[in-house]
């Protein structure tokens, strides 16, 4: 199996598993605060990663520290923005709503690495948008402040798929992951402290601490190592289309518990679909 297999099988895998990770993470919401949420995650997911990668962080931490805290800091924007939609409205909707940064990718592409955007790209993105209008049940007056968090969203992951195929080429993989995991625990632990509240109730929760625990080794270390490996050897745009995977997973599990989506929200969603299959 070639390297470009393994990492296209890897990053396919754990989109599908991010997909499927929405629905419980807005359950866990009910009983927990957002920011002290993703803060214990990260906190969880950087000690167990440094412990694992120890020697290679030691080694190569003065060129790596930089960029990936930076990369961490955007995705922890990501994550924030993203957890705080799933208690305003479907997770299959935020899931959705995500994926548009396979959109954005190309423009970003364009503004940070000086790449010319084809006119595919243009077309697709016209394509997303008349889906997000229609998702809207053709009323921007029924997106609420959880699609506006999702898009918000979809932006600072499109801007971290573009970081990462920039930085990641030139660092050493495990210190830029383990940085990057820094970032996130720096970010929502000042969310915490100036915008709500950070305490212990999370993990003297044993439900909550489990699930805590469960996302910090898999939807965190194992999910983002799969992402930045497959970034060394796929391309950005290769990358933002694997991640279609995330909102499908996400929308079979919402309607296997019950969320619904009108017939205009369900065409809005299928040319978002088609939008994000052929960028």
């Amino acid at each position: 199996m070639s390297i470009q297999i393994r990492a296209f099988l890897l990053l396919a895998f754990a989109a599908i598993v991010w997909g499927l990770s929405f629905k419980p993470t807005q359950w866990i919401l009910e009983t927990s605060g957002v920011y002290e949420y993703l803060f214990y995650r990260f906190f969880i997911s950087a000690i167990v990663f440094f412990l694992i990668t120890k020697k290679d962080i030691l080694l190569h931490y003065k060129k790596t520290y930089f960029c990936g805290i930076i990369t961490g800091i955007c995705m922890g924007i990501a994550f924030v923005t993203q957890t705080l939609a799933l208690p305003h409205t479907q997770s299959s909707s935020v899931a959705f709503l995500t994926g548009l940064s396979v959109i954005i990718v190309p423009f970003l592409n364009f503004i940070i690495n000086k790449e010319k955007i084809s006119i595919k790209a243009v077309l697709l993105s016209f394509i997303a948008c008349i889906g997000m209008f229609f998702f809207s049940d053709a009323n921007l007056n029924n997106f609420g402040i959880g699609e506006y968090f999702s898009i918000i969203c979809a932006f600072f992951f499109g801007l971290l798929i573009i970081l990462n195929t920039r930085y990641l080429k030139d660092n050493d993989l495990n210190t830029f992951v383990f940085f990057q995991f820094l970032g996130c625990v720096i970010l929502c632990f000042l969310a915490s402290i100036f915008l709500d509240k950070l305490s212990v109730s999370p993990i003297k929760n044993l439900d909550v601490f489990l699930y805590i625990v469960a996302a910090a080794l898999v939807l965190t270390i194992f999910c983002f190592f799969a992402q930045n490996y497959a970034q060394k050897y796929l391309s950005a745009e290769k990358v933002a289309i694997l991640l279609l995977l995330e909102p499908i997973s996400a929308g079979i599990l919402g309607y296997f518990y019950g969320e619904i989506f009108t017939t205009l929200q369900i065409i809005g969603a299928g040319l978002i679909l088609i939008a994000l299959a052929f960028s």
